[in-house]
């Protein structure tokens, strides 16, 4: 696991920084001062990362720690650090690259809701590669990590001296994606003053940093996340609903992994073969009884959940093959319908055809997704005419 070493005596920027350098899957550890800075240094591993301030309350950073050419491009060592993504075959993930295809080339904003892990920040970066914008910044902002004292400064910049600990001058996510795309995920925890600012901002396209006095133009679309109630927030006067509306001009749903059946074993072979690698195994697949349990499963985690089991089944196996054993699955129940039940006789023909594709003709596993017996399932399949060769 990489480290990052951050150097910051403003207290709120570095607890900021770390917070986000975690959430993307690296180790860090901070100090305020060039004497602990020194210590850390003193402890450093080959492949450590550091970020510094120049200036620090008992010296001048980076001049006076002597610090070794360690110094790497950081916003490379993270791209490296992502996953490749497997594009999904689904019915469900078609229409939904349709309609990326459409809202893309145009600049309305754009709304992507779903559960935590069903991939929302792939469909944004979808919608910016496929956009006019895509060889501009896309800068991804998760607005969790924002404290509501930092929140103005992270996005629109700060003049030196605008707050305590403001050492120097800093451009914000704002300008850094001028020309393209600005992702807000979690667009629900932004601090209403934030969101004054942001509607100003996309409606005359100019914005002031924090101390600043002078007003800055900048041409960035708005394309956010979440997973909240927004229309409940607004009742609770937590979001303003005149924002709300200018970002969602257009909304794409992104439906849970429990509802796209067909994309899990697709997925979970591909998050197979990146742990192969990560590990240096050659694990094969799954062993039916495996495959069996994952298709029945919930997956209330969605994607990331799927993803996670599969590389720890791949790491505790030493065969070739995985079986059901190696399948760490959550004990207690998962958000949402574990199954395709029956619910009404008009959808009864849509969800056995369904349910018999997700299993791949598999009669009795489709049966055990839709929630019946054996026998009630070929004389349903008898009575709509369903062939579904295994």
């Amino acid at each position: 696991m990489e480290r990052i070493i951050v150097v910051e005596d403003n207290l709120t920027f570095s607890g900021y920084v770390c917070r986000l350098l975690e959430s993307k899957g690296f180790q860090t550890v901070s100090t305020s001062t060039c004497n602990g800075a020194r210590k850390l240094f003193a402890k450093m591993r080959e492949d450590d990362i550091v970020l510094a301030d120049m200036r620090l309350p008992d010296g001048d950073g980076l001049l006076e720690m002597s610090l070794p050419p360690l110094l790497k491009n950081l916003r490379e060592r993270m791209a490296r650090h992502e996953t490749p993504i497997y594009e999904r075959q689904s019915v469900a993930f078609r229409e939904i690259d349709h309609k990326i295809r459409l809202v893309a080339p145009t600049n309305m904003g754009v709304l992507v809701l779903g559960e935590n892990g069903t991939g929302k920040e792939h469909i944004a970066e979808k919608i910016h590669t496929m956009s006019k914008r895509a060889g501009k910044p896309f800068v991804a902002v998760d607005c969790g990590l924002l404290s509501k004292e930092l929140a103005a400064s992270a996005l629109f910049g700060h003049e030196k001296g605008a707050f305590t600990g403001a050492d120097t001058k800093r451009k914000g996510y704002w300008e850094e994606a001028d020309g393209g795309t600005l992702f807000l995920d979690e667009i629900g925890n932004l601090p209403l003053e934030v969101q004054q600012m942001m509607l100003r901002a996309l409606e005359s396209k100019r914005y002031r940093p924090v101390g600043g006095s002078k007003e800055k133009t900048a041409d960035v679309r708005i394309i956010a996340a979440t997973n909240e109630d927004m229309q409940a927030a607004i009742a609770e006067k937590c979001f303003r609903q005149d924002l709300f509306h200018r970002i969602k001009e257009y909304t794409l749903n992104i439906p849970p992994l429990r509802e796209c059946r067909e994309d899990i074993m697709p997925l979970a072979e591909f998050f197979r073969e990146l742990a192969n690698k990560e590990f240096g195994k050659q694990v094969k697949g799954f062993d039916a009884e495996a495959s069996k349990r994952m298709l029945a499963y919930p997956w209330g985690g969605n994607v990331r959940e799927l993803k996670g089991t599969v590389r720890s089944a791949v790491l505790f196996t030493d065969g070739n093959w995985i079986t059901a054993d190696k399948m760490e699955f959550e004990e207690t129940p998962l958000p949402g319908e574990a199954s395709l039940s029956l619910k009404n006789e008009e959808m009864e023909k849509k969800h056995i055809i369904r349910a018999l594709e997700q299993a791949n003709g598999n009669r009795s596993l489709a049966a055990e997704l839709l929630g019946i017996g054996h026998t009630t399932l070929y004389g349903k399949m008898k009575q709509y005419g369903i062939k579904y060769k295994e």
